[in-house]
């Protein structure tokens, strides 16, 4: 869009949408870098998401998943801490695998969303982020 306004980090709520096919932490990077943003509250629901073990992060997306799981984040709140083109991620997250497998009690940030997603985010500051324990995404 010529001449669209790039938000700031003195933004507060946002709406957008990442990318799919990139693991899930990747996806929130290019989201973070895309607005210059440091901090940030999202939430997503309703994103379909796939797991396959062995696929490198940096592998194309295969057009059939024949390997792996596919599922769906119900709903996924995370606070994120961006450093140039990596990003920590910490939040609460319902998900479910459509194969009905046990889900455990965190998410991977390796996950791949299995197409865009849309989140609403609001930028924060430093002093407004709890504090990072181990950095994981907890079932709740």
């Amino acid at each position: 869009m010529v001449g669209a306004i790039v938000p700031t980090q003195t933004d507060a709520g946002f709406d957008d949408f990442i990318d799919g096919y990139f693991p899930l932490a990747v996806s929130i990077s290019h989201l973070m870098q895309r607005r210059g943003l440091n901090f940030a509250r999202l939430t997503l629901t309703h994103a379909p998401i796939m797991h396959i073990a062995d696929l490198h992060p940096d592998a194309p997306v295969p057009l059939n998943i024949t390997a792996g799981r596919a599922g769906m984040i119900d709903q996924m709140v995370l606070m994120v801490q961006a450093a140039g083109q990596t990003c920590r991620l910490q939040g609460h997250a319902s998900w479910r695998w459509l194969d009905g497998s046990e889900a455990g009690r965190t998410l991977d940030p390796q996950t791949r969303l299995a197409e865009p997603a849309y989140l609403q985010g609001d930028a924060m500051r430093a002093d407004e982020m709890p504090p990072f324990d181990g950095g994981v995404i907890q079932r709740v």
